[in-house]
Order: C-alpha cells, then sequence, then structure tokens
C-alpha cells in the first residue's frame, strides 16, 4: 500500500512538471510532444492500464 502511494506521488510530480513544460514551451511541436508523453502519465496516476 506505501509502496503505491509512492508510486502515484512520484507519478504526479513528474505530471506537473511536464504540464509546466507545456505552459513554458513555446514551440506548438515541444507542447504537443510534451502533451503526448503526459498521457501515460495520467493514466497510470488514474490507475488505467
Amino acid at each position: 500500500m506505501l509502496l503505491t502511494w509512492i508510486y502515484q506521488l512520484l507519478l504526479l510530480f513528474f505530471s506537473v512538471l511536464i504540464v509546466y513544460d507545456i505552459f513554458k514551451e513555446k514551440s506548438k511541436l515541444m507542447q504537443l510532444t510534451a502533451a503526448v508523453a503526459l498521457i501515460p502519465f495520467l493514466l497510470r496516476l488514474l490507475m488505467v492500464k
């Protein structure tokens, strides 16, 4: 149970970093790339396989 919480906290941390990068980045291509990279993190955070 504790490992699940730690795993989800790490996922949340990296998801926030990716979202920050999406808003910071000027290039639309890099924003799109970061958004696509964010999808697996969000699915794992919501425990959807």
